[in-house]
Formats: structure tokens, sequence, C-alpha cells
């Protein structure tokens, strides 16, 4: 069994020692190139920016900004359309869009994904700029009621 082992290293040894060391030194070109990069890279550049640009992009300053508008870029007011509330509503109601309906106990609600509406409790939503809030006069199986004002409107809860 010993003499494997002083045959096997007897072959081996001299393989090992014939091989050229390998050197963990790059080539004094390749050198360069990284030392290059490394400065590169290590280099500050300044920074042309004035203290209101600063103060500006702080988030820790509690002054906001002062941004002016040039008067030319102001956008000009839309006119004002008279809408009856049952052409408001009309708009409104495509907006809103319930997952489904759930009875526990006595008590019928609404379901908005995890939000529960039941009877009574007011939706609100915002229409060309304008907030509205539609009350949820009536819950049905596969319909539900919104009110506004005086006008009320029943639509299916699955289009």
């Amino acid at each position: 069994m010993r003499t494997h082992l002083y045959i096997i290293a007897a072959l081996v040894a001299p393989a090992g020692l014939c091989g050229a060391p390998k050197s963990d030194i790059t080539a004094p070109q390749k050198r360069s190139e990284t030392i290059e990069l490394a400065r590169t890279l290590l280099t500050t550049k300044p920074v042309e920016t004035t203290d209101e640009e600063v103060a500006g992009k702080n988030p820790f300053n509690r002054v906001a900004p002062v941004v002016e508008v040039p008067a030319e870029a102001a956008p000009e007011a839309a006119p004002v359309i008279n809408t009856s509330d049952r052409d408001l509503l009309l708009g409104m109601v495509e907006s809103v869009t319930p997952s489904g309906t759930i009875r526990v106990g006595g008590t019928q609600y609404l379901l908005f994904g995890q939000k529960k509406l039941k009877i009574g409790d007011a939706i609100p939503i915002v229409f060309q700029g304008t907030n509205y809030e539609l009350q949820l006069t009536g819950i049905e199986r596969t319909s539900f009621t919104l009110r506004l004002n005086k006008e009320e409107i029943t639509r299916p809860i699955k289009p």
C-alpha cells in the first residue's frame, strides 16, 4: 500500500516542480489603466449650484421654495357650465366600481376591495376638479343606489 503512495508521489512531484510559478503581479500596462480609472472615479467635480437651489432641494427645509409662474403661462379658468345634479351624478357614477356585497348579521355592506360601506355612508369623489360626497342609500344583492343632493341613481355592481 505504501509503495503505491511512493509511486504516485514520485510521479506528481516533478510535474509540480517543472511548472512555471504564476505571478500575482499584472503587467504594467494593465496596472496603469486601473490606476487611471481609479483616479477618474475618485476625483470630485465642482458643484455649480446656488444656495437657493440647495435650500429648495433640502428635505429638511421648512420654508417652501417660491416658484414664480409667468403671467402668460398661467392656465385660463375653464368656463363654469351649470349642469344639473342628475348630469353630475351620471358622470360620477362611472368611477364608482364596487367589488361586491356582503351581509353580516342583518346589515348589508358594499365592498370596495378591503373597505366596507353600509347604507348611509358617504363616498368622496373628485369630479372635474370639484369634491363631491355621494350618499349610499341602498344596497341590494346585485345593485346599489347613490344620491347626490336630491337625485338618486341605481347601478349594477358588475357592469
